[in-house]
């Protein structure tokens, strides 16, 4: 038989066929972690015991016949010496005999990521990743191609993988070789690490010196294979660089704090002269902003590009302690940062997080303005102190009702101010972003730092453009939201074949109701929309129909919604 093999499976016992011995053996690994892989039937099977739910005991007892496997150790499968080890229990419908014909592979997933389980999926905690894990864990690769892309595209695709412990390892890459590898339609790269200004370290798994990864990438790029996970190359440099902060301060339509690049050379020459000479720089930067000049000493944060979660932004007050953190993180083990980002402060009380899924930015010739967009969902946080290092600490997730009467003094009218605005900025990043890629993102989460400001009114500047990959910040639905827009954009490169996913007014209901209905049934988040089905109640099964209702219920409230603030009425 031909079965259809899914690495992530069984998270405990991970194997793949791979091309030649050293790629199983050698780092980097490269293999077919999901795909068509032939197998011998070894037991009868009786269909009258078979249960959906536990096909790995029930199913169709199968003994796989490629002639390499490995483990992502480089562990070979030697079935002669254990026989067992290369048996496993699968589902009916994995399975063609060797004379049908295949399903022809749609979408080849070249996917780059961590050799071993070292990454913490940090799931708990304010700050924590929930149930997906972080970008770079297990749980997050097991979310994305067992709970969305599995149900959606069906055995359809194939995933090549390529398994590495640090920027050596992606060196080595052959993207050619990787590219004859792919047999789908549609070939397409995800990167689930995190590029750093940093040399390779044992340290630090998941963590990889940005230049080598963003090579790669355009390496693959080159040979026609586009970046769906996080972002073509280009833009996802800028994102990761937050070179945006700099140059975006000056426009008043981004309202965003001023912000100066400090070169390293100035700091490691003399790091107290460097200081003043940020200081002096972000005063003449608010004075272009219209801002007026200080009362008291300046204070801001200093920060890196290239850095992950909140880990290298330090709070300063004064240009000795500009100058102390300047320095500090300049000299941090195996850093390799050109230059710190020194921002000026901001006084807020809570966080806007907004998410824009497949987002359509524009502009409105009549408003002479970016077209007005909503989001598909909005979080509030705020950070609860800082540590002895001026590190942000205590970070909080809170519903809206809770950030209006803890942020924004029980005053409804502020809050939706801060919202609106936001918004407004929002439409015109989203917009930006088209200079650096002519292609749209298929996600995007904008941050923004809010404070009441008065009587129905807000202050609300844009603090982060953070790249595909980010925390969902316990939004129930995020994953399935994300996710699917993710597997949608594989196929924004039309193939040309009559009945592919990629032709133009394809729906995908039938993908989203399957995705929809495996997350209900696993308990897993609440209801979409407004019909709030709370976390645990798995007994409810979306219709095409109702899901259908929901999604019109909701762009319906978010048309009224712009509507209203484009024109400050209902009309």
């Amino acid at each position: 038989v031909m079965v259809f093999y899914r690495f992530q499976q069984d998270p405990k016992d991970l194997w793949m066929p791979c091309p030649t011995v050293t790629a199983g053996t050698c780092l980097p690994r490269i293999g077919w972690s999901d795909g068509w892989t032939p197998a011998e039937v070894k037991y009868d099977w009786d269909p009258s015991q078979f249960d959906p739910k536990r096909s790995y005991e029930t199913g169709v007892c199968v003994a796989y016949t490629a002639p390499m496997w490995y483990s992502r150790s480089g562990e070979a499968l030697h079935d002669e010496m254990d026989p067992k080890r290369s048996l496993e229990c699968v589902h009916p419908d994995q399975l063609r005999m060797e004379s049908d014909p295949l399903p022809p592979v749609e979408v080849s997933f070249v996917v780059l990521r961590w050799a071993n389980n070292e990454c913490d999926p940090v799931h708990e905690g304010g700050g924590g990743w929930g149930r997906t894990g972080s970008n770079v864990s297990d749980p997050y690769m097991y979310t994305l191609f067992e709970q969305n892309v599995w149900p959606a595209l069906g055995p359809t695709y194939e995933v090549i993988t390529v398994f590495v412990r640090g920027g050596d390892d992606i060196a080595k890459v052959n993207a050619d070789l990787v590219s004859t590898m792919c047999k789908g339609r549609h070939k397409v790269g995800l990167y689930f690490l995190w590029p750093t200004e940093m040399v390779d370290n044992g340290d630090s798994p998941g963590y990889v010196p940005h230049d080598k990864l963003l090579s790669l990438m355009v390496m693959l790029e080159s040979n026609g294979i586009p970046t769906r996970f996080p972002h073509h190359s280009s833009l996802y440099r800028l994102l990761l660089s937050k070179d945006w902060m700099a140059t975006m301060c000056l426009d008043p339509k981004m309202q965003a704090p001023a912000t100066t690049k400090v070169p390293r050379a100035l700091i490691a020459n003399n790091h107290k002269r460097a200081a003043n000479m940020a200081v002096e720089s972000l005063a003449m930067l608010r004075a272009t902003q219209g801002h007026e000049p200080r009362v008291s000493e300046p204070c801001g944060v200093a920060k890196l590009g290239f850095s992950w979660e909140a880990m290298d932004v330090r709070k300063w007050n004064g240009v000795d302690e500009l100058s102390r953190h300047m320095r500090n993180l300049c000299d941090q083990a195996n850093g390799t940062s050109g230059s710190v980002l020194v921002q000026d402060w901001v006084d807020f009380s809570c966080e806007l997080r907004l998410f824009f899924i497949e987002p359509k930015a524009g502009w409105d010739s009549n408003a002479a303005a970016p077209l007005q967009l909503q989001p598909n969902k909005i979080l509030y946080t705020r950070f609860q102190q800082m540590d002895e290092d001026a590190c942000f600490r205590d970070f909080e997730r809170m519903p809206r009702e809770q950030c209006l009467h803890g942020c924004f003094n029980s005053d409804d009218p502020a809050l939706t101010h801060a919202e609106e605005q936001a918004c407004r900025i929002a439409s015109y990043v989203l917009l930006w972003l088209r200079t650096e890629s002519a292609e749209a993102t298929a996600v995007q989460r904008l941050d923004f730092m809010v404070r009441r400001n008065g009587d129905g009114t807000a202050y609300v500047q844009l603090g982060e453009v953070t790249e595909l990959g980010a925390c969902f910040l316990g939004w129930p639905e995020g994953p399935e939201e994300v996710f699917g827009a993710v597997v949608r954009s594989c196929y924004w490169e039309p193939c040309g074949r009559k009945g592919c996913r990629c032709e133009q007014g394809y729906s995908w209901r039938e993908e989203k109701l399957r995705v929809r209905n495996l997350a209900e049934s696993l308990g897993l988040t609440k209801a979409y929309g407004d019909n709030a089905q709370r976390i645990g109640q798995a007994n409810t099964r979306w219709s095409l129909e109702e899901m259908e209702a929901a999604e019109a219920a909701e762009r319906a409230e978010r048309a009224a919604k712009l509507r209203e603030m484009a024109y400050n009425s209902t009309n």
